[in-house]
């Protein structure tokens, strides 16, 4: 996005000449602004004293016409107004200004202070009538231009992933979706697709009736995040030494718990599976036995380590921190441990769990997201370093956890979807819709995490449906990983491993 200046007409209705002036001077302005001239006339009144806009951001031709005629009472003004190059690409992300060109969703807002600059100032004496004392006192502030962000969105992947976006919630006849692609060592986003989006172009961009499509929802909107978090609870369980991949338990597709009856997603029982088959699995029965090897004080400590209950620090406006209920919390039951491991009854944002999984890609340190790497001011080009914010696992355990989820996408039932030389490590994941009576098992979200190539991580990537058609996020999220994985190490010619 760009800022051009554009010419506004203006008129001051008190230097027109009376109510027959202004009557001919809208007759004569209607053609050339394209405005009917009863509505320029009832805008125009001769008693005013006060400018009025008749027309803002007029072509440099009309404004040349208005300026030939000149015509009593009627100036042009230059105005500042935002042009968007590429469309609306990244919409949520960019966000719009006001007809004050104050900044009011994404970073527009978020980074107001630094876009918009600051006004310069005179201070100064005056007499009695209103004219500057020639000898008193004069302070002059200098305006301050304002800078540039140089954002961290690549446009080629970005489009790429607003189009696989936007083809899968067509295909699976889905409410809408998301898809963030990130840089584990850096935290650089290099797209952040919404589906549904609004237009950036639009005479009026903002419409009421879609407030809702207008929020940055890869942080404002938290969501559970169903068998992606069992990556999570696995990589804890494997830093502490309780387990490794090779580690067995019965499976026998249910758990009691506290009186609660748990059940595997499929209702089978896997019998004697390693650590391994529980993510190949998706054992839900796997992941609650973890969950007790582990204990309740670990395993939200690790919750806390990667960062789910607590702000990213991305800024975008409106970012909540999540919803995570431990045992130290009122109403806090040994279920909400079982279930929490395998991703029910805690909400994440999309931004947490991808900052999450890419310390699975990074050595086991997490990285602050970020939209921004650079700010180009008055002052000279400011690069922003990129924040490693502590260790969360070791790094032994984070090549595990790659491994492991290596072998779950290499599973004979996502044969279809491996990218031919190059290894992914990724988990499925499907999360009924929570409701005040329960959960609502024919609305899904369906999703998916995945880094590659496993071996030399340089993406980490988050695919969201939600409501889709075929419920699960292996039906759903899989195919377009590979879309999107093809497109990715083709595009940075990332050489098969």
């Amino acid at each position: 996005m760009v800022s051009v200046r554009y010419d506004s007409v203006y008129v001051l209705g008190s230097l027109v000449g009376g109510a027959d002036r202004a009557e001919k001077l809208s007759t004569t302005l209607s053609p050339i602004l394209g405005v009917p001239a009863a509505d320029l006339r009832a805008a125009i009144d001769p008693a005013s004293s006060r400018p009025l806009v008749l027309k803002s951001g007029v072509p440099s031709a009309v404004a040349a016409q208005v300026q030939q005629l000149a015509l009593p009472g009627v100036y042009l003004d230059s105005e500042p107004r935002r042009e968007y190059p590429e469309g609306s690409l990244a919409a949520q992300a960019l966000g719009f200004v006001g007809r004050d060109y104050t900044g009011l969703t994404g970073v527009e807002l978020s980074y107001d202070q630094e876009l918009a600059g600051t006004p310069g100032v005179i201070d100064t004496e005056k007499d009695t009538a209103g004219q500057e004392i020639a000898l008193g006192r004069r302070l002059l502030t200098a305006p301050r231009q304002g800078s540039d962000l140089v954002l961290t969105l690549d446009r080629y992947v970005q489009r790429v992933a607003e189009r696989l976006l936007n083809q899968a919630v067509m295909d699976n006849h889905a409410t809408g979706g998301l898809i963030l692609v990130m840089e584990p060592r850096t935290g650089n986003i290099l797209a952040a697709a919404n589906n549904p989006t609004y237009s950036l172009t639009a005479d009026e961009v903002y419409n009421p009736r879609q407030a809702d499509r207008y929020k940055a929802k890869i942080v404002t909107d938290q969501y559970e995040p169903g068998s992606t978090l069992k990556t999570i609870t696995m990589s804890a369980a494997i830093d502490q030494g309780l387990v490794t991949p090779s580690t067995t338990m019965n499976d026998t597709g249910v758990a009691v718990v506290a009186g609660s009856t748990i059940r595997n997603w499929n209702g089978a029982a896997n019998g004697t599976s390693t650590m391994t088959d529980v993510l190949i699995h998706s054992s839900n029965v796997g992941m609650t036995w973890v969950s007790g090897v582990l204990g309740a004080d670990r395993l939200y400590e690790y919750f806390a380590r990667y960062g789910f209950g607590q702000p990213t620090g991305l800024r975008l406006p409106g970012e909540v921190g999540g919803t995570v209920r431990t045992n130290h919390d009122a109403g806090w039951t040994r279920v909400d441990q079982a279930t929490n491991a395998y991703g029910q009854g805690i909400a994440v944002t999309p931004v947490q769990l991808l900052q999450s999984v890419a310390v699975l890609a990074n050595d086991g340190q997490l990285v602050r997201p970020r939209l921004v790497r650079a700010i180009r001011g008055p002052d000279g080009p400011r690069e922003m370093a990129p924040e490693v914010e502590r260790q969360v696992i070791s790094p032994k355990t984070a090549h595990t956890m790659l491994q492991m989820m290596v072998a779950v996408h290499e599973q004979p039932d996502l044969k279809a979807y491996r990218v031919a030389g190059y290894h992914i490590a990724a988990k499925t994941g499907t999360a009924d819709t929570p409701t005040n009576v329960g959960y609502n098992t024919a609305l899904t979200i369906g999703s998916l995490v995945a880094v590659f190539p496993a071996d030399a991580p340089r993406f980490a990537v988050l695919i969201r449906l939600d409501g889709p058609e075929k419920l699960y996020g292996g039906l759903v999220a899989a195919p377009v990983l590979k879309d999107l994985a093809q497109e990715l190490l083709t595009y940075y010619r990332v050489p098969p491993s």
